[in-house]
């Protein structure tokens, strides 16, 4: 009896010894070999690096947890993907010798080590150049982002990961969503904006003079997202990664808001693993970046992006009637104008008695309908009559008959003179708002030319009069230097230059 008890000890601890030989024998790490098609690539497996090269040999722990990779190339998209442990280790064959008859012990073998990666992992996406700014474009910035993800446009999705991209979906919509889903849009927002600085679209250089040869803007807006997990089982238990998709509409602006190309993109993110505080976030920024490479990759895109070759603009002289000329700030503030549009306003300056008006480019373009306040609150509707997009600026005609008009002598100006703006800031109710400040200089920027002044200017004062205190009129408001931290930076177009620009005499 000893004898069995013996004998039946010993089988049970050598069987137990063979059932974990592919854990016991098996190493810690398996060498993995990334296959890819990025040329001068770098691999990364949890952040780490594994080498350089289109074939590069990883070093990978065997764990049980889903490995995140990273592949990297100059000029391209980064490409993310997951793998994991997906098979027995050759060892495992042992478990069934000598005790194979057991049938038991090959089933104990199932710890992390005992399972392999697949030799080599292929990655046969199609590297995505990415279109960086050169010296011969614009600079590209951000006018805004916005989430307009309706209940029934956003989807989270379970699926089997061998059933994706199967025309047959056997996925299953999961999560309880009952009402308008509300983003956190700085997301979004920051995605881009990072995008542009990466890619050399901002203009670093702190310049304050933008100009429709070298500027334009751009605009997005998510209205739909499917959030893919996709999972699989390993070593008795679930695994896991995600895949945005997202349909994003990219527009894009010149300088004076007005849309040159429009158009709609579905974009699918790398793979992500799921287990990762940041997956959700690091997957939509992957989405929203690939939707804007493929945006900037279009033909049309590149066309509008090219700097603008300088046009020679070229009218017949017009000659202004004027009779009663402004020698005083109340004559200015009788010849001074507000100018709706749609959804904005603006300022101008009468500078004929017949009804002709100067002012900015930027406060009527793209309006099919522009309306006139003068100064007693009476509306007419202007039409555009000339406009020089390169200066900022454009001459308008009503149909009225002024008793005063600004006159386009050449009326000298100095640093430190004292000096008026007249214009319509904040709201329409507010015409013929009246502020003082200074000449705080005279500025330069290719071939323009501005007076810069310290005068409260505000959005609505654009296209407004800059008049000494005796009435005398030298310019109209351009621009103001916004933002946290600035304050009485103003600019103004001077009389020469509209003369010269509209041709007016």
């Amino acid at each position: 009896m000893r004898k069995k008890l013996q004998s039946l000890l010993f089988l049970t601890v050598v069987s137990v010894l063979f059932a974990s030989c592919a854990s016991i024998l098996n190493p810690v790490n398996q060498k993995v070999t990334v296959v890819n098609k990025f040329p001068k690539s770098q691999v990364f497996v949890d952040g780490v690096s594994q080498g350089e090269g289109m074939n590069v040999v990883s070093k990978v722990k065997r764990d049980g947890y889903v490995k995140q990779i990273k592949i990297t190339s100059e000029g391209y998209k980064p490409v993310y993907k997951v793998f994991y442990q997906t098979k027995k280790s050759p060892f495992y064959i042992m478990s069934w010798i000598p005790f194979g008859i057991l049938i038991y012990p090959p089933f104990l073998d199932g710890h992390v080590k005992s399972y392999d990666y697949k030799k080599e992992l292929v990655v046969d996406e199609k590297p995505l150049a990415i279109s960086r700014r050169n010296e011969d474009d614009k600079f590209v910035y951000l006018k805004n982002t916005s989430f307009d993800v309706k209940k029934e446009d956003l989807k989270i999705k379970r699926i089997k990961s061998k059933n994706y991209n199967k025309t047959n979906d056997k996925s299953k919509q999961i999560g309880g969503i009952d009402e308008d889903v509300k983003f956190d849009n700085s997301i979004f927002s920051e995605a881009v904006q990072t995008i542009l600085n990466e890619n050399n679209y901002s203009d670093n250089s702190n310049t304050v003079f933008k100009n429709k040869s070298n500027t334009l803007y751009i605009s997005a807006n998510i209205s739909k997202i499917e959030f893919d997990n996709l999972y699989a089982y390993h070593m008795y238990r679930e695994v896991g990664w995600l895949v945005t998709k997202a349909e994003i509409e990219w527009e894009i602006f010149d300088l004076y808001d007005q849309s040159k190309f429009k158009k709609k993109f579905t974009a699918k993110s790398g793979e992500f693993v799921i287990d990762k505080k940041e997956s959700i976030k690091e997957s939509v920024e992957n989405a929203i970046e690939q939707s804007f490479y493929n945006f900037m990759n279009e033909s049309e895109v590149k066309k509008i992006i090219k700097k603008d070759k300088e046009e020679k603009i070229h009218f017949d002289y017009l000659t202004l009637q004027t009779d009663q000329k402004v020698n005083n700030i109340e004559d200015a503030l009788s010849s001074s104008v507000t100018i709706k549009r749609e959804k904005s306003h603006g300022s101008g300056c009468v500078v004929s008695k017949d009804g002709y008006i100067v002012t900015n480019f930027h406060v009527v373009s793209g309006s099919e309908k522009i309306t006139v306040l003068d100064s007693n609150g009476k509306e007419f509707e202007a039409k555009l009559i000339r406009k020089n997009e390169q200066l900022d600026l454009a001459l308008i005609k009503v149909d009225a008959t002024f008793k005063s008009s600004f006159s386009l002598n050449d009326n000298k100006y100095m640093v430190g003179d004292d000096i008026f703006v007249i214009g319509t800031p904040a709201s329409t109710e507010l015409g013929q708002t009246l502020t003082k400040g200074i000449v705080s200089g005279t500025r330069k920027n290719e071939n323009n030319i501005y007076i810069q002044i310290d005068a409260s200017v505000n959005p609505g004062n654009s296209g407004g009069a800059l008049v000494k205190k005796s009435g005398e009129f030298i310019g109209i408001v351009n621009s103001k230097l916004a933002g946290l931290g600035y304050e009485g930076l103003g600019f103004s177009i001077p009389i020469q230059k509209i003369k010269e620009g509209l041709f007016l005499n």
